[in-house]
This record gives structure tokens, C-alpha cells and sequence, in this order.
């Protein structure tokens, strides 16, 4: 059968590139079979080109003018046109306008003519080209070219929703809401008492002020800038006030912190009055707990009993990164009474960014300028040397090219709905060249499966990935880049003026399970991949020409694929690289299948034991260790166990975990009224965490980051005792998966838990799914 599979895999030669996401309308094109011819003014080596017979005139823009565009970010173009000619088209770059309003001519004109107008919205600004052409009959034509510069002159919208948060002593943050502009934005300025500004890309919209001094008083301004450099003509301002220094921190008697990503330990010393404790955080009562409860002796052991020499070492976890903190513990004497405070302040840190937010802004402005100059592809920095450029490409400036043939793919551009082109031209073999010998890029997870195998590390964003970049929702250019810089780009372009939707390559003409049966062939050389691909729901016999959008609506259980190759494909080569003893077998394959199934049947709200995904999620996948390889062994098995321990979960109503959705701060279940240690109430005991011995904590799943927390999903969440040290570890992994994998607040993901790899002591990943496919974000990093 693999040899079948294989063989037809070999006669696969046609391209499909399809445009699976919301795109803006798309101006009139030419038919995908048909060149693109160049541009009407190419080989025009005078400015005006008039038949004797039809007239045409150019009033607006003039020769060498400076056209400003107007509130709708577009110009007017407009002139004079003889009765009985037929106005063709406007270009400016690759700006096309076909529509035309007529009337009667201006005074000073023969009756011969008719006035035209139409609008358009610039490639970009700057200097610009533009060609009118109209026609009598195919014999008689006119063209005329003029050169002009193109300026924005109206500022963005002023700033709104300016607000301080997150004060401490010594910082602040500023958040505020988005500005618009007619044309676009290039970020924001955000000044300090009147210092320097500090600017910010178009979708951040928060900055952290740091190195002030406690109990001073500040002012932040904040104004929009675009593209032309203009800027808010009236600044939001605010003023706050740094709290005052915190507590001193004296080892005998103050409070010290450790913070991490998502998680940090408050530390002090007992004393004799010591009997009990009762923490705070932000104001609001965490637990109380016994003086031996998190009591550590100079070794990190459990101390019995805990005096003077000992620590008290508490655990905070299910943070945010880059936050600040208040902390707050009351020391009880044996009457109940309080004996003394100790109070302070931290800031979790931030964990490391799988693609710098400067790589980001940079591949964003590059692929916009590689757009509006009239570019037909740009490869970022990072992938340049990885692809094989088109012969003929002529560079524009560096990893921005044009190319002589790109008819199939110029033919749609802007993208539109759910067009499908089949069709070979310079570009199309650009993006096979993208991808292992003998296959065009398919889907991410697919993709450079040979490469990942033989990977001494895992280096996120190995994979090439081409998507589009209209810069102003008609000026566009491909862009070929890593997978993981791919995922940056959509998330900027979403943020500001420009629109980015990745390009799937498909193979054409064989059946759906048979091609995802010859991709896993090569992902998986063993018996149980081809066995167990063929066993998942997809009709083998049903045909790609049978879906209208073969990776999205129709094609059911696609994602659902899409999911199980990823999560296998990500634990064979962490397995390899860091010599974990893991191995699928038939058993844990079927498990997983299930276990997809059953989490896409979730997510579809579908009252089917199995139903297809959506994409647009992330996924977490737990481990035996979390993402920085530190040991978080028992929270895993407890997070496997809670839904089904490889099975199909019990009660069934447990099925709603699989789909939580991110509540920034646990706010779903504070608002619910419940507290962070809810199952230490009485209304909740006796539980499994009464009575924990030293040294163990309570863990929760469903996350009290999730809007399932405690009971708010209908069934009261599962609890278990685990070593404390096991809290950051999976505090880190979570605050790292919500903002490397893009969960913002009150957005669902899908928890896939694995058994064998959990038990194997993987590492905990994560990735997006798309309706490109998969790219890894949470990754495993010793």
C-alpha cells in the first residue's frame, strides 16, 4: 500500500493555491490562465499617446503634482474623454479602477467631450506613476502617463481610553485604545513628562514606565502616528502617582520574592509567635495554612518542626507575566489573633518571545513597502538563503523582487471569497521550492518533516511558510518567511490597514485520504501510521474536486488531522533530540484519535461522540515537564486523569473540559464569587486536598485561569495534591502558552492531554491551528 501511495504522490504536478480566510473585494483581474500583461504604460516613452481620432485628457493629477488623498484614504483621478470612445482603465502601480462617473464637459470644451472622474486608493504614498488608457475600437487608442506625488495631510484620530494600571513603586502601565487614520498607522508616541517619545507598533497599545522613583508624580501623553508621519493633533494625557517604597526585606523578619513568568515564591522567616498564616494578593484573601504547610529547611526539605533557622517559602502560581503584584501575610498567635504583617510588591517577568516583536514590525513594514513599490514577492530575512529565487527576478531592494511571470498568482490578488487558480508561473514554483524535494507546501505540519527528523534541536520557525500581504487591500505581494514569523504576521496585519491570509498548496486530481495518506507516509515510515491514517475519518475515495474549500467548510475532519500530526510529529522529535524514552504504539495512536475527536466534538458544541475541528485555537498539550524541562510530573497525570486517563472521559459531562476559554486573572470565578482556594472552604470540604500533607499544594483542573474554573462549567473541577515545587512549572507553562501562542482574554483553546507522553516525561507544547496549518508556539526549550 505505501508503495501505491508513494507512486501516486510522484505523478502529483499541479499547484492550488487557495485563499482560505476573510479577504477585502477584490478589483477585476485577469482570467488565471491568461498572462498578465505588464503595465499599460510600460513601453509608453513620451507621456501622452493619442490616436489622431480619440481625445483624452488628464486634469487631475497633473504632471508632477502633489495629490492629497482624502478622508477615505483615496485620490481623485479625473479629465475629459472624446463621446465616442470608452474610458479603459486608471493604474497607478498596481492600483486598477474600472469604475468611471461621466457628465457633461467643463464650459470651455467642445460638446465632442464628456468629463470622467474616478477615485482610487493609492499604492502608498510617495512618489507614484499613474496610466489612463481609453479606446474607439481596438485600432484607436489613447494613453497618457503622469508622475506624481502622493501626500496624506489629515492626521489620525485622537487617542482614547488612556489608563494607568500595575503601579508599583517604582513603575507603571499605560494602556489605551486604538486610533484610526485614513490612509494608516505606523504606531504610537508615548512621552513621559514631556521626554522623548517612545514609539510602539500599530497593535501594541500598552507601555510599561520603568525607573521611576516611589511616591512621585507623573505625566504620560499618548498621540496616533501614520504613515505620513502625521500625528493626534490633541494628546491623551493622564497623571498618576508611584506607590510608596515597599517593606524592607530583612531576612529575620521582611518578605522576599522570586518571580517567574507566571508564577513566584514569597519567602520569611517564622517566629516564635508564629501558629498560622493568612495570605493576600491584590487585596484579596488567598488561604489560611499551618505554620509547617510550605515551612522548608536550608536542603529545600519539608522542616517538622519549623522554627527560626527555617523559611516559609509560599507559592503563588496562576499569574500573568510581566505583572505587578501586591503581597500581603498576616502572621496568627495561637488565639487567632494577628501577630504581625508582612507586606511587599513584584513583577512576574516575561518569557521568552518565539519571534521578536522588532522582527515582527520589521517583516510587517518590508512586506508593506515590497507591496506598494509594485513587488511580487518578498522573502524576510530569516528565510533568505532557504528558497531558490525565480530565474529573471529583478530585485527592488533587498528580498523584495519582481518576476517576469507571475500570472497565477497576480490574477488574484487582492485576495477575494474562495478562489481556486491552477496554474505553474515563476511564483508557484517559488513556493516548491519552499518545501521538501518533489512537494509543494501543503500544510505546516507537514512540511520539512524530513529536515525536523534529522534536527539536532528544535528551532521554532524551521519551516518556510508563504502568505499574502496586501498593503492596502489591493497593493499585495507574496511573502515567504519561517512558519512562526508567518503567525506574527497575521496577527499585526489584523491590527492595522493591511491584510495577510496564507497560501495552502494542495495537490489536485486524487482522492483526499490519499493524499493525507502519502503525506503521513513520509511523516510516519512505520505500519501504524498508514493503518491508523486510514482508520480516521475521512472518506479515501472522496475527492478534492468535490469541495468548493477543501481545507475549511467541507473538508470536515481536516483540522482534526491537522492536530493529530502535529501532536505526533512534536513528541517524535522532542523524543529524538532529547532522548526521551517515547514511542507511539497502536494503542496510544487510536487513544489520541479519540481523544481529538472527542475535544473537536467539544468545540463544535456537537452532542457526537466525534465531529470535525474548526481552526483559528491553540492547543496545549501538557507534559511530564512543562516547556523550560522543570518537573511538573504529577500535575500532568493529574491533568490526564481528570479526563478520562486515556480514555473517553467520566462523567461524560467532563467532555466540556477539552475547550476551556483563557480568564485573564481567574476573573470568570472571582466574579462567580469564589476564591483562589476555593476547595480550602468549608463549603467544599471534605475534598482530596484536605488534610495535604507538607510540601504539597492543591491543583486545579480545569485552570483557575479559565471560564471553567471551580464549578462555572456545570461539573465541580477535579483536585488533587502534587509537590509545591510542581506550582511554577506549570504556572510559567500556562503564562507562556496565553501570550506566545496569541490566547488572548475570553479566547477558547483546546487541552490535549497525552498519557504515554506524560508518563514518558515529555516536555508540555503548544501550537495554532490555522486553515494553513499548524505552527508550533509553545515550545520545548531545555
Amino acid at each position: 500500500m505505501r508503495r501505491s501511495l508513494v507512486s501516486a504522490a510522484l505523478i502529483v504536478s499541479l499547484v492550488v493555491p487557495t485563499v482560505l480566510v476573510r479577504q477585502p473585494a477584490a478589483v477585476a483581474a485577469d482570467d488565471g490562465d491568461t498572462p498578465h500583461p505588464p503595465g499599460p504604460c510600460a513601453d509608453l516613452t513620451v507621456p501622452e499617446e493619442n490616436h489622431s481620432s480619440i481625445r483624452l485628457r488628464v486634469d487631475q493629477p497633473a504632471d508632477s503634482e502633489r495629490l492629497a488623498v482624502g478622508a477615505d484614504g483615496k485620490i481623485t483621478v479625473k479629465g475629459i474623454l472624446h463621446k465616442q470612445a470608452t474610458m479603459v482603465e486608471v493604474e497607478d502601480d498596481r492600483v486598477t479602477a474600472h469604475d468611471f462617473t461621466l457628465g457633461p464637459p467643463p464650459d470651455d470644451v467642445a460638446a465632442w467631450a464628456s468629463s470622467w472622474t474616478t477615485t482610487l486608493r493609492p499604492a502608498h504614498l510617495g512618489a507614484n506613476q499613474l496610466c489612463v488608457r481609453a479606446k474607439r475600437d481596438p485600432k484607436r487608442t489613447a494613453r497618457i502617463r503622469r508622475d506624481f506625488t502622493v501626500v496624506d495631510l489629515i492626521p489620525p484620530s485622537n487617542v482614547g481610553g488612556l489608563t494607568v494600571g500595575g503601579l508599583t513603586s517604582t513603575s507603571a502601565k499605560v494602556s489605551w485604545n486604538a486610533a484610526t487614520d485614513n490612509f494608516g498607522l505606523a504606531g504610537y508616541d508615548v512621552s513621559v513628562d514631556g521626554g522623548a517619545a517612545h514609539r510602539t507598533t500599530v497593535g501594541t497599545r500598552s507601555y510599561t514606565i520603568t525607573g521611576l522613583n516611589a511616591e512621585s508624580t507623573h505625566t504620560v501623553s499618548v498621540v496616533a502616528v501614520d504613515l505620513a508621519g502625521n500625528k493626534s493633533v490633541t494628546p491623551a494625557t493622564t497623571s498618576f502617582t508611584t506607590l510608596a517604597p515597599p517593606s524592607p526585606s530583612d531576612p529575620q523578619t521582611g518578605i522576599v520574592f522570586a518571580p517567574e513568568q507566571g508564577a513566584a515564591t514569597a519567602s520569611w522567616h517564622p517566629v516564635a509567635a508564629d501558629a498560622s498564616y493568612r495570605s493576600y494578593l491584590d487585596g484579596q484573601a488567598l488561604e489560611d495554612f499551618t505554620l509547617g504547610q510550605y515551612c522548608v529547611d536550608a536542603s529545600g526539605n519539608p522542616a517538622s518542626p519549623c522554627t527560626a533557622q527555617d523559611v516559609i517559602k509560599y507559592p503563588l502560581t496562576y499569574l500573568d507575566q510581566s505583572t505587578p503584584y501586591a503581597f500581603k501575610m498576616e502572621a496568627l498567635a495561637a488565639d487567632g489573633t494577628v501577630a504581625r504583617s508582612l507586606d511587599g510588591e513584584f513583577t512576574t517577568t516575561a518569557g521568552p518571545a518565539v519571534v521578536s516583536p522588532a522582527t515582527t514590525q520589521l517583516n510587517a513594514s518590508e512586506a508593506s513597502s515590497c507591496a506598494g513599490q509594485g513587488g511580487d514577492f518578498y522573502v524576510t530575512a530569516a528565510a533568505r538563503g532557504k528558497v531558490s529565487l525565480p530565474s529573471g527576478s529583478t530585485p527592488i531592494f533587498d528580498g523584495c523582487y519582481r518576476v517576469s511571470n507571475n500570472s497565477c498568482i497576480d490574477a488574484f490578488l487582492p485576495p477575494s471569497g474562495n478562489k481556486v487558480l491552477k496554474c505553474v508561473d515563476d511564483i508557484t514554483r517559488l513556493l516548491y521550492s519552499t518545501a521538501p524535494t518533489g512537494r509543494g507546501p501543503v500544510i505546516s505540519s507537514l512540511d520539512g518533516v524530513a529536515a525536523y527528523l534529522r534536527a539536532p534541536s528544535l528551532v521554532p520557525g524551521t519551516l518556510i511558510e508563504p502568505i499574502t500581504w496586501c498593503a492596502e487591500s489591493t497593493a499585495c505581494t507574496v511573502v515567504v518567511e519561517e512558519a512562526a514569523e508567518a503567525v506574527e504576521m497575521v496577527e499585526i496585519a489584523t491590527v492595522s490597514s493591511a491584510v495577510a491570509s496564507f497560501l495552502v498548496v494542495a495537490a489536485e486530481g486524487i482522492g483526499l485520504g490519499l493524499v493525507l495518506g502519502v503525506l503521513l507516509a513520509i511523516l510516519f515510515p512505520s505500519e501504524i501510521a498508514i493503518g491508523g491514517l486510514l482508520e480516521y475519518p475521512i472518506e479515501t475515495d472522496t475527492d478534492f474536486d468535490t469541495f468548493d474549500n477543501w481545507g475549511a467548510d467541507d473538508g470536515e475532519w481536516y483540522n482534526s488531522l491537522k492536530i493529530y500530526a502535529e501532536a505526533v510529529k512534536t513528541t517524535k522529535l522532542v523524543a529524538g533530540r532529547d532522548n526521551i524514552p517515547f514511542a507511539w504504539t497502536d494503542a496510544d495512536d487510536a487513544a489520541l484519535k479519540r481523544t481529538i475527536d472527542t475535544a473537536c466534538a467539544t468545540q463544535q458544541n456537537s452532542q457526537a461522540i466525534a465531529a470535525g475541528c474548526g481552526d483559528g485555537f491553540a492547543v496545549y498539550v501538557p507534559g511530564g515537564l512543562n516547556y523550560q524541562f522543570r518537573p511538573m510530573k504529577e500535575t500532568g497525570t493529574h491533568i490526564v486523569k481528570a479526563m478520562g486517563d486515556g480514555s473517553f472521559p467520566q462523567p461524560p459531562t467532563r467532555a466540556a473540559w477539552f475547550y476551556p476559554a483563557y480568564s485573564k486573572g481567574g476573573a470568570a470565578a472571582t466574579a462567580a464569587g469564589y476564591k483562589r482556594y476555593w476547595y480550602d472552604t468549608l463549603a467544599f470540604r471534605p475534598n482530596a486536598c484536605t488534610g495535604r500533607g507538607a510540601g504539597k499544594t492543591c491543583d486545579e483542573f480545569p485552570f483557575w485561569t479559565t471560564n471553567q474554573a471551580v464549578n462555572l462549567s456545570g461539573q465541580l473541577a477535579d483536585i488533587l495534591p502534587v509537590p509545591t515545587t510542581e506550582s511554577s512549572p506549570q504556572g510559567n507553562d500556562l503564562a507562556q502558552f496565553y501570550d506566545q501562542c496569541h490566547v488572548d482574554d475570553t479566547d477558547h483553546f483546546i487541552v490535549l492531554p497525552i498519557k504515554p507522553w506524560v508518563a514518558a516525561g515529555g516536555p508540555s507544547f503548544g501550537f495554532r491551528v490555522t486553515q494553513a496549518g499548524t505552527s508550533l508556539c509553545l515550545v520545548p526549550t531545555p
